[in-house]
This record gives C-alpha cells, structure tokens and sequence, in this order.
C-alpha cells in the first residue's frame, strides 16, 4: 500500500520531492497518510482515499469541502485571522484537478499540513473541552450565512437515529455472525428507549428550528490545536458538513468531550465547558429552541453512536474498523454509559445550559428559511 500512496502523491503539486508516505492517524473511515517532502522547509502534506463504501459519490465530497473552504477562508481574512493555519488548504493535482482517481478507481485528495498542531483523541479536562468547543462554534458561526441547501448530502440519514434504530433490529434478525449471544445487555437498552428515541429525534427534526450549514461530526480530534498556545486553530474533517441543526454539532461535541476525558467524574464541568465554549462564539446567533434541546441532542446522539457500534459489532465491523474483535461492543458500551450519565444528571445539566445562555442574548425564532432538511442529514424533506 506504500509504493501505491506513494505514486499517488506523485501526481499532486506539493512541491518538492517526496521523502516518504507514512499511514496518520486513527480515524475509522478513510485512509490518511502522512507525505513528506525534501522541499527548502521539508513541508508535510494530508494525503487520504475517501472510502467510497461509505460515501458512495466522493466527487460531492470534495466538492462541499471546496465550496466550505472558500466561504470560511474569507470569513478569517476578514477578521484579520491566518488563513494558513485556520483554514484546510486543498492541494491541486499536477493537472489542476481537485482530487484524483487511480487506476483502480479511488478516489485521493491531499491538504497542507498545519505545523505546530496537533489533534488529540482524548481530552485532559474541561479547559481543554472548551477550546475545543470554541473552534467548533467559531466554524458554525462562520457558516451562519451560507446557504445549507448549496451544499450535497453527502451521508444521507446520517443522523436519522430511528433509521438507525430500525437497522440494528434488522441486524438482529439476521445475525449472520452469531454474536447476539454477546449483546442482550445493550439491545435491551437500546430498545427499552425506543419511544424517547422517536419522540426526541422527532423535536431535533422540527421543521421550527433553523437550518444551517453544520459540521455533523464534531469529535473533539476534528480540532487541531496549536502546540504552542493551546488554541484550537482549524476545524477538520469537512467530509459530512451538510444541513442540519446547530444542536447537532453541539451535542456530538459534548458527547465525544464525555467520552474521551481522561479522569473520570468531571462530567457536569466537561459538559459546561462545551456549552461554553459554543455560547461564546455563536449564542447570540441560536434561537431558544435551539438552546433547550442541547441535553436532549447530547442523549440522542450519544445513544445514536451506540446503536451504530452495536449494529456493526453484530453485522461483522463493515463501517468501523476495529483493532481486535470485540472492539465496536466496546465502542457501543462507552456511549451508552454516557447515556446513563445523562440520564442521571439530565435536570442539572438542563440547568446548567440555562445559566450559560443566560449570559448573552438568544434568538426567540429561526435565523434562516433554507430548505427545510430535517437533521437525519437529508433523506426526508419536511
């Protein structure tokens, strides 16, 4: 796989003999690898395949994350911010294309590396959730007046949580690897919420909240953080930006926040941090609603992820690669335990979304009349 990244970054303009393609990263999805070259400042180079057994039209992909990039690049010029290291910078192909197909019909891009940033897997406590969370709201305030209907659905139903819900019984039935033996615990519980999953899924989808052009995967490692200053720099990971609803980000943020800090027991600062962090770039630009569904969002996506982990644990890891076998039910099983943890503080942490926003002004009514996707990432149409 080397000598084949290798003479696919050959055929890109970055500007300097290459050293080596190393794999990067541990994202479950596609295929990173780390490009060096010999240039005067031996720059580094982003080169990833986008797996098209996930996203089954990669061109509207890169195309979103062109159209994106474009619209963010001037948001930070205009605030006097460095575009070169807030912004991805998409590397053209020798013959000025914005990606590239190999032989075997891949699909390739590359992006400059931002030096001197790092994006980090787990968080070391609520200071670092913050920043995080920060970066976040800046990206969605920034988008706050592009159009959502201009961009492609690049995952539909994505976070269709019933969908996903319907799939895991599907799984079930089939169990084509034998392994419900390994699951009742977590199928109860996945089941045993089945009429809250409905009814919250269905006040994240009201056709009352705004649509905005959002992230849709905002794991605390799409945040680079610069080295130096502790800031987070640049949102990453463009792949599902699409419309939905701000609570979305919002609440898949807290939730990768809650499962990822390093010591235990800090949840209601982890999760003030992140309401926090978003408030403070974006409050004035969130309606009411949008405000009171923040811990209704974070149990619905939290227990949404579970469900997709069980689902591929059963089915034979198709979507999530694992590291040994039993990995994806042990994916599932840190996501529903922040469901629990939810559940149990879910009036305190109500409250304490209430105190945050109680600091900056929110809009009573929707910001935006774009087309109306509902938040299962375009596959229904109010």
């Amino acid at each position: 796989m080397e000598s084949r990244s290798r003479s696919v970054a050959e055929r890109f303009a970055v500007g300097g003999r290459i050293v080596s393609v190393a794999p990067l990263g541990d994202g479950h999805i596609n295929a990173t690898y780390e490009v060096r070259t010999a240039s005067d400042h031996g720059r580094r180079y982003v080169l990833q395949r986008i797996n098209r057994g996930v996203f089954r039209d990669p061109g509207a992909v890169i195309r979103n994350a062109e159209r994106v990039i474009r619209h963010i690049e001037g948001k930070v010029r205009e605030e006097g911010r460095d575009p070169e290291r807030e912004v991805l910078q998409l590397i053209p192909t020798l013959d000025g294309g914005a990606f590239l197909r190999d032989g075997e019909g891949e699909i390739w891009r590359c992006y400059a590396m931002i030096e001197g940033a790092t994006a980090h897997s787990t968080l070391a406590g609520p200071d670092r959730a913050y920043t995080v969370a920060r970066a976040f709201g800046r990206f969605l305030r920034w988008l706050a007046d592009f159009p959502p209907h201009e961009l492609e659905i690049t995952l539909p139903g994505f976070h269709d949580t019933p969908g996903h819900l319907r799939a895991l019984r599907e799984a079930t039935r089939s169990d084509r690897r034998d392994r419900l033996g390994e699951v009742g615990d977590e199928l109860a519980f996945a089941e045993d919420r089945r009429e809250a999953i409905v009814a919250r899924a269905a006040r994240l989808s009201a056709g009352g909240l705004p649509v905005r052009a959002i992230h849709n995967d905002t794991k605390i490692s799409n945040v680079l953080v610069d080295d130096g200053t502790g800031r987070g720099i640049c949102v990453i990971d463009l792949d599902t930006v699409m419309p939905g609803s701000a609570v979305v980000d919002i609440a898949d943020c807290a939730r990768s926040a809650l499962t990822r800090v390093e010591r235990p027991g800090r949840d209601p600062e982890v999760f003030a941090a992140v309401v926090r962090g978003y408030l403070a770039e974006i409050g004035g630009l969130l309606s009411e609603a949008e405000v009171e569904l923040i811990v209704e969002g974070t149990w619905t996506i939290a227990l949404e992820l579970g469900i997709r982990f069980l689902t591929d644990f059963i089915v034979g890891d198709r979507w999530f690669p694992v590291a040994y076998p039993t990995e994806n039910l042990n994916r599932c099983r840190g996501q529903l335990r922040v469901v629990q943890r939810i559940e149990k503080n879910e009036a305190e942490w109500g409250e304490i979304v209430r105190r945050a926003a109680s600091r900056g002004p929110m809009r009573r009514g929707p910001t935006t009349d774009a087309l109306r996707f509902r938040v299962d990432g375009g596959r229904t149409r109010a």
